[in-house]
């Protein structure tokens, strides 16, 4: 069974009608967010998300893959999203620092 946070960085999406982001970590969660909520069933960008999400639940595709497509099913409706880093430590030698929170798209 494909874990439920696959993705190496989740998502947050903005639906219509719904008052707080939704947090994707995963594409179990993109699969039943686009099956179950997902505002505009229908357009090539929402249909090959749902055929990636499937593809990815059976192996064939990378787990990342999935968060991809969901991006694109949200921009083609204009629905917003964010990158979501939960934790990303620090270099030990000080060199780079951790990414700065995503930037709502």
């Amino acid at each position: 069974m494909l874990s439920t946070s696959d993705w190496t960085f989740g998502l947050e999406i903005w639906l219509p009608d719904f008052p707080q982001p939704i947090d994707i970590k995963g594409t179990g969660e993109a699969s039943a967010l686009l099956a179950d909520k997902w505002p505009v069933t229908f357009g090539p960008a929402f249909e090959r998300a749902l055929a990636v999400c499937a593809a990815v639940m059976e192996g064939l595709l990378p787990a990342d893959d999935a968060k991809l497509a969901l991006i694109d099913a949200a921009e083609e409706v204009g629905i917003s999203w964010m990158d979501r880093i939960y934790y990303v430590p620090d270099r030990p030698d000080g060199l780079t620092k951790s990414p700065p929170a995503g930037q709502v798209h």
